[in-house]
This record gives C-alpha cells, sequence and structure tokens, in this order.
C-alpha cells in the first residue's frame, strides 16, 4: 500500500509541467476490459467489467459500473451508481471526485449472498499532450456489517484518436489487488 501511495504522488507530479499541452478530457466514455483480481490467501478471480459516464452541466457527471468474475465456481457480480464531479486544476488536470451506491452479490451452486453499501471516491485526472492520460485516486468503498475498504488505483490510457483508446489500471488494498485492462470510447 505505502508503494501504490509513492507511484501515485510520483505520476501525478510528473504530470503537472505537462498538463498545459492537452486538450480538455471527455467524462462521457464507455470502458470495457478484462478484470483479475488477486485476492489474499485465495485463488485469484477473473472475468469482465463495463464501466461509464456521461457529462452534464459542465463540471458534473454520473457513473455506472458493473463486474462479473469467477472464484472457482463462485459467480461474483458487482455493480455501482452515482454522482460525481471535476474541478479543473490547469486546461488539462482535473480534481475529481465521486459519491455512489455499491452493491456486490456472490453465488454458487443454487446458493447466493448479497451485500450493499456506499463509496466515495477523490483523485487526480490528467492529460499529457493529445494521446496520453493518466489518473490516480482513492476509493472507499462502505459494506455496513459486511466491512469497509479502502484502496489506491493508478491508471494510465493511450488515445489512438479523440474517441478510441486502451488503457491499464491497478487498484491495491490491504487484501486484494485487481487489475484491469481494455478499451474505451469517449463520445
Amino acid at each position: 500500500m505505502k508503494c501504490m501511495k509513492v507511484v501515485l504522488g510520483s505520476l501525478m507530479l510528473a504530470l503537472a509541467p505537462l498538463a498545459a499541452l492537452a486538450d480538455e478530457m471527455s467524462y462521457s466514455y464507455v470502458d470495457l476490459g478484462y478484470v483479475e483480481t488477486d485476492l489474499d490467501g485465495l485463488p485469484s478471480a477473473d472475468g469482465f467489467g463495463i464501466r461509464g459516464s456521461v457529462g452534464f452541466a459542465e463540471n458534473w457527471f454520473v457513473f455506472g459500473e458493473y463486474t462479473n468474475q469467477d472464484l472457482e465456481g463462485v459467480d461474483i457480480d458487482q455493480f455501482a451508481v452515482g454522482l460525481g464531479g471535476h474541478y479543473g486544476l490547469t486546461d488539462s488536470m482535473d480534481l475529481t471526485g465521486r459519491f455512489g451506491y455499491v452493491d456486490a452479490e456472490a453465488s454458487a451452486g443454487g446458493f447466493s449472498a448479497s451485500v450493499d453499501g456506499y463509496l466515495v471516491s477523490a483523485g487526480l485526472r490528467g492529460a499529457i499532450g493529445d494521446s496520453f492520460e493518466l489518473e490516480g485516486r482513492v476509493d472507499y468503498i462502505d459494506l455496513g456489517n459486511a466491512g469497509d475498504d479502502t484502496s489506491l488505483a493508478v491508471g494510465g490510457r493511450y488515445f489512438f484518436t479523440d474517441a478510441f483508446a486502451v488503457g491499464a489500471e491497478i487498484a491495491s488494498s490491504d487484501d486484494a489487488d485487481t487489475y484491469m485492462v481494455g478499451i474505451r470510447w469517449s463520445f
């Protein structure tokens, strides 16, 4: 976790002098990708994820996320929906925040269990030139009696055009590391 904080800080410092080189970032997009979660003391879970955001009223966006992963026959579905905002620190570096509802369900052999709660997130998102973007954030998820979790996430995307990009992201907490690689369509 301490290593992730150093990496996140270093990436954001690297963005600062280059931030003025890019155009405005889009908060209307859809990501589709492969997701793998390494859980402490358990086998890895893997599957797919889709997430998206629609920007409105200049500095606001609504978001949604869904992942489906398999952990040795246990099907794990998680989704989140909510509201977010962004504030321009420079022409191409934004402070971002999100608040939303989270639901997670695990099922196997006809049995299932579900928990829900909320998430709060804060981070930085910045563009370098016309083709590269970096993002770092802290996510807090509270699932009531099922517990809570804080993770650090760092990601990057390379844009082939204004609309299409490939990217990767890692989110790390005390108990799990989640990796996502995929494509983004911005509109």
